[in-house]
Formats: structure tokens, sequence, C-alpha cells
């Protein structure tokens, strides 16, 4: 497989600072308008910044796709990875991974009235240059934190267009959802795999399969 990885982080924690525990800091104070502190940053010794602030889900353009009626939970915190992943594995397609966001909320409730505290939003482009066109799926993911484990991410599979039309270029995002929220500032990798198949064969088959591990560690 052909894959080209660059990572680097930037950190916006929108509840508090305690949770940095031995992390070196230096807090900065926002501007106080109507009694309260609209902005506090916090600079990191591994260079990433905190701010907390106070917003919905909605406002954040990364997953305004999945915010349905009154399901607008509140963004307690999140993390987003700038990454340089680049895939020609498959001929004629090219799939390009250049961000990565994970936040917590209070509550997503999903369609089947799940609910989930962690949600992922990834932003790929997918350009098919040959003349078939092909469907692509998420299959599987996985957060993998600083101390190995494993946390699984379902994928929104409601919220996924799978079809590439030839020649043609395409970009958007993947959304993903998991039930353990509370360490999501200490994860390093994101390991997920794609199952392709040309528009001709049968719904089964699997033509290729890429498999994504996502390093995701802070920036130097």
């Amino acid at each position: 497989m052909k894959a080209k990885y660059m990572t680097g982080l930037a950190v916006t924690v929108l509840l508090t600072v305690g949770i940095l525990g031995a992390c070196s800091k230096e807090e900065t104070k926002g501007k106080i308008e109507d009694g309260e502190v609209t902005e506090m940053s916090t600079s990191l010794s591994d260079g990433g910044e905190l701010m907390e602030q106070n917003i919905d889900l909605k406002d954040d353009g990364s997953f305004k796709e999945i915010v349905t009626g009154k399901n607008d939970p509140k963004v307690k915190l999140e993390v987003t990875y700038k990454t340089d992943y680049k895939d020609d594995s498959w001929d004629d397609v090219q799939l390009e991974i250049d961000k990565v966001k994970v936040v917590e909320v209070d509550k997503y409730t999903d369609e089947n009235n799940e609910d989930f505290k962690g949600l992922v939003s990834m932003h790929y482009t997918l350009e098919n240059k040959g003349g078939d066109d092909i469907h692509l799926k998420p299959n599987e993911a996985a957060l993998v934190l600083e101390d190995g484990t494993h946390i699984k991410a379902e994928h929104f599979a409601d919220y996924w267009d799978d079809v590439f039309t030839k020649d043609k270029k395409k970009d958007g995002f993947i959304y993903f959802k998991f039930d353990k929220a509370n360490e999501i500032d200490s994860i390093k990798e994101m390991n997920l795999k794609f199952e392709g198949r040309h528009k001709d064969s049968d719904k089964d088959k699997v033509d290729h399969e890429y498999v994504v591990n996502l390093p995701l560690t802070p920036a130097s």
C-alpha cells in the first residue's frame, strides 16, 4: 500500500483546564463581558492550546450534517488533528484524509435512541480517475489511547453516500460515534478500514480494502 502520513495537533478544550494534570501550562485570561469570561486559553508544553468556550454542536461546521431537530448537544471538549494522509493503492483512485476532529458532548442520541458521549468527524477527498463508478464504505474504526486502550467507534451509516462517480472528485465528512469520551485528549491514533467495489461487482464482493492506521500526535 502506498500511503503517506504527516500529522499535527491543535487542541481545543471546551470545559475545564483542570484535566491536564501534570502538563506544564501558562494561562491567559480572556475578556469578561456581562459578568462572563468569553474566552480563556492555556498554552501547553507540547505546543497545543486549550480554550474554554460554550458552543452547541451545530455551531461546529464539521458536524452540521448530524445535528437534527433538538439533537444539538453542548460541546464539552474538542480535539482537532491536522493530517496529510494519501493512499493511491487502488488503481485510478486516490483517497486523502486531511483533518480529524474528536469531540466530547454532554449527550448525543442517535436514530436508535442510543446515547453517546463522543463523536468523530473526518474530512476526506476521494478522486476516481477510472472509467467506472465505485462504491466505498467504512467498515470498522477504533481510537487508540496513549496507554494502548482501543475504543470502538461506530460509523454513521445513514449519513454516508458510498457512490463515487467515474472521473470525478468528491470531498466531505465521515462521522463516527463512541461511548467512552473521558480521555479523548490522550488519543494517539485512529485505525479504520474501508471496503470498496466496482459498480458492476456483486454487493458482497470486496475489490479493494483500505487499512488506515492514522497517527494523531502533538506537533513538535
